[in-house]
């Protein structure tokens, strides 16, 4: 018997949910993840955004005849988001939606891609701050002193901090590590890492001193067994991966015995502690940029603006008189 060809649906609201084609698109996504082509917290990501935007659409046109999928359906979407979430929260969803709506147009289920011509939501420009604080040196040199280097687990902390806070790597690419990614090329020390929303690893340079002898010191002890990177010595976990709310709760509990103080100190002022640094020492965009691995050069922008704010602010020109 000749395989059904599934139908197109109407490009109604709220009825994407009708049938199996969020289902269909669900399993898609997992095929993706098991051939290696897409990060399964990608896949979730993706499948995140979808079920926001539909339980938006439900709720909008609860009491109303249902509207049509267009591209201004997706703007007023859009527009109600930016009312409540950051541009960065937004995007993401959005994303989602994006990757539905492709799939389901290749797929001939939808008629047309009502993403096409809708942008993000825009940043404020190079003008915007962080809402998490990078550490001062300070800081950092205080929390690189915590870890009790003369056992197992202090070695891995600081392995784990020192490759953070001079690579400016991110705590879920740490999670994600392996040993087999660790290797030196052009007599460096690299890590590959799979970043957020990639596919493919990318190179870090393990330049500094300091985290090339943390990392061989943590090596050493770990062992040349393939597996995680950073391994757990928890009765529970022992030599398992590293969780990421592990790795989360050990940051913060050296920054409690480092006294870091201040609001919006997280794991991830380690990251922006790095590459603040290598914009404060002469580090030039191109090559921040590249360290970060940021998509878009205007997210490298925003570290540069505040470390001019504070390095060369315009209220040290102002002279009255002589």
């Amino acid at each position: 018997m000749a395989q059904q060809t599934p139908a197109v649906i109407p490009q109604a609201l709220p009825r994407l949910r009708v049938g199996s084609l969020v289902a269909d698109w669900h399993a898609h996504l997992a095929l993706r993840v098991g051939a290696g082509e897409l990060a399964p917290a990608s896949a979730a990501s993706y499948r995140r955004g979808l079920g926001r935007f539909l339980d938006w659409a439900e709720a909008e046109y609860a009491d109303t005849p249902p509207g049509e999928l267009t591209a201004d359906t997706i703007r007023a979407w859009l527009a109600t988001l930016r009312a409540d979430y950051r541009p960065a929260t937004a995007n993401t969803w959005l994303a989602g939606l994006r990757a539905f709506c492709a799939w389901a147009v290749g797929a001939r289920r939808l008629g047309a891609n009502p993403c096409t011509g809708v942008g993000g939501v825009k940043r404020k420009g190079t003008r915007e701050r962080h809402s998490r604080k990078a550490l001062t040196d300070a800081e950092t040199l205080r929390v690189l002193a915590q870890p009790d280097r003369s056992t197992p687990v202090g070695r891995r902390d600081y392995a784990l901090l020192c490759i953070m806070a001079y690579t400016g790597i991110r705590s879920v690419e740490a999670h994600r590590a392996d040993l087999h990614d660790l290797t030196t090329e052009g007599e460096r020390l690299v890590l590959y890492v799979l970043g957020k929303g990639r596919t493919e690893k990318e190179p870090v340079v393990i330049a500094h001193e300091r985290a090339q002898e943390a990392i061989a010191a943590w090596v050493a002890t770990r062992g040349q067994h393939p597996g995680p990177l950073f391994t757990s010595y928890s009765n529970r976990s022992a030599g398992a991966r590293l969780s990421l709310p592990a790795i989360r709760a050990l940051v913060k509990r050296y920054y409690r015995l480092a006294g870091v103080v201040g609001e919006g100190k997280t794991t991830h002022s380690l990251r922006h502690a790095a590459i603040t640094n290598a914009i404060r020492n002469g580090a030039q965009l191109r090559q921040v940029r590249a360290m970060a691995r940021h998509a878009s050069l205007d997210t490298t922008m925003v570290y540069l603006h505040e470390v001019d704010r504070l390095t060369d602010p315009a209220e040290a020109y102002i002279r009255y008189g002589k």
